[in-house]
């Protein structure tokens, strides 16, 4: 007698989300077919070490380094070789490479939302918001290395949430290769954006203390974290090696200790009520600022003055003949002389620092030439301030529900690894003087932090 085999059907794409990836794809290529990218300021840099990788290859990069890092100069790399080939401008072929990061981004938010019982009307809303978003399609459509970050972050999320099924589920195999991928996701995100370097050991810490206290295992647990480790500090401490052995400099790139230094400068100087108020203006930016308090008030918290700062000490320390090695050790060290003056006023500058992250979303970042119908929407003050305050507000608010979830001990794996990474994220950079664009990694986790909480909202006694 024949046994009859009863096959588990295959979930389906709902039509309304299939409906949103092909809408979305069909505004990606209009904006691809329609921008133009900006080669300035930072773009300049990224231009031609693309060109040095492309043409002169590793060496040449690592003796003139300490360089940016090197995944998305290496991807415009990839671009130029692709216009030798086929005679299409490397910038079009960036921004089919933006489409096809921002689609894979877009496949990944939507896994998440469903690891979170997100509702569908709500998961295509965000991920509706996600095609159209100014902030997210300018750093795909610019020559900056924002964009390639966005689903590499993701990414960590899935292969943490991955981790830990493997680790309840007992299983041992699973949990030693997910592990593995969590390291290489690391390692990816810092060869893109080296704050990754101080987020990883903390960010494993707590997931390796957090899966001890939930398993109540110790072995199997340890066994994860040692190989997440090694998969991530093999390749990192080998390039940090390279430019050491190349540029005299144990780093990936030169950037973080000087930035450091002069935030730490301008943070411990003598304040007035004007320059806390300007401080306190310029959270929202820097047009904000300029609204109410005068120019030389407002550039006191810009990244000049504190590019300029940095800038200042590090000519100081080469004048000394140091390694780029020593000069480092010599700006960190200062740095903590100097917060050691006014410590309190650091901590509230400091905090103040963060919560420029959740001000991501503008339609004035630039690098991007828009076509008149898009700039005209763009251009107006009223949309670009009703928008920026709108998603400012939302993900502030939804950030803080999820980790007040997360504090109560209410969370899935998934709103877990979010929370905590945008945590360690927000407080590294609070470090330096933000930017929009840094808040821009993160930018997807707000959004489906977001679809959260408006699904809690909506559906109060279903737990995420």
């Amino acid at each position: 007698m024949k046994r009859s085999l009863s096959k588990k059907p295959r979930p389906t794409l709902p039509i309304p989300i299939l409906t949103v990836f092909l809408l979305s794809l069909i505004y990606w290529s209009y904006l691809a077919l329609t921008t133009r990218m900006l080669i300035v300021h930072d773009a300049i840099g990224y231009e031609a070490l693309g060109r040095m990788l492309a043409y002169q290859g590793w060496l040449p990069y690592l003796t003139t380094g300490p360089n940016r890092e090197p995944l998305y100069p290496l991807l415009i790399a990839a671009s130029l070789h692709i216009e030798n080939m086929t005679g299409i401008t490397f910038l079009k072929i960036m921004a089919v490479f933006g489409i096809i990061i921002m689609f894979i981004s877009q496949i990944l938010m939507y896994r998440i939302l469903c690891l979170l019982n997100v509702r569908k009307p709500i998961c295509a809303i965000v991920l509706i918001y996600m095609a159209i978003s100014p902030a997210l399609n300018n750093a795909a459509f610019s020559l900056f290395s924002e964009i390639a970050v966005f689903p590499i972050v993701l990414g960590i999320i899935l292969s943490s949430v991955h981790t830990w099924k493997a680790l309840y589920e007992n299983d041992h195999r699973m949990t030693l290769l997910n592990s593995a991928l969590l390291g290489v996701l690391l390692v990816l995100a810092t060869l893109v954006k080296a704050i990754f370097e101080c987020i990883t050991p903390v960010y494993l810490f707590i997931l390796l203390l957090s899966a001890i206290l939930k398993s109540k295992k110790i072995i199997l647990p340890l066994l994860g974290l040692v190989i997440a480790a090694g998969t991530y500090y093999v390749p990192i401490v080998s390039y940090k090696w390279l430019n050491l052995h190349y540029n005299g400099t144990f780093t990936v790139t030169n950037r973080g200790a000087w930035l450091i230094y002069g935030n730490a400068v301008r943070d411990t100087q003598p304040m007035t009520s004007k320059k806390w108020g300007a401080g306190l203006a310029s959270v929202a930016g820097d047009g904000v600022c300029k609204r109410f308090f005068k120019p030389d008030e407002c550039y006191f918290w810009s990244f000049q003055r504190t590019d300029q700062l940095g800038g200042e000490k590090v000519q100081e320390l080469n004048r000394q003949h140091l390694s780029g090695t020593a000069v480092n050790s010599a700006l960190v060290h200062s740095s903590v002389k100097q917060l050691a003056k006014r410590p309190t006023q650091f901590v509230l500058l400091t905090v103040l620092q963060g919560l420029k992250m959740f001000f991501w979303e503008s339609t004035k970042i630039g690098f991007v030439s828009y076509p008149p119908c898009l700039q005209k929407i763009y251009s107006s003050k009223f949309f670009d301030n009703t928008l920026r305050l709108c998603m400012s507000l939302l993900s502030f608010f939804a950030v803080l529900f999820l980790w007040g979830q997360g504090l109560a001990g209410r969370l899935q794996p998934a709103s877990y690894a979010m929370g905590l990474l945008i945590f360690i994220y927000i407080f590294f950079f609070s470090f330096v003087t933000i930017l929009t664009r840094y808040a821009l990694p993160i930018a997807p986790l707000y959004l489906i932090a977001i679809g959260l909480w408006l699904n809690q909202i909506l559906s109060p006694k279903k737990t995420n």
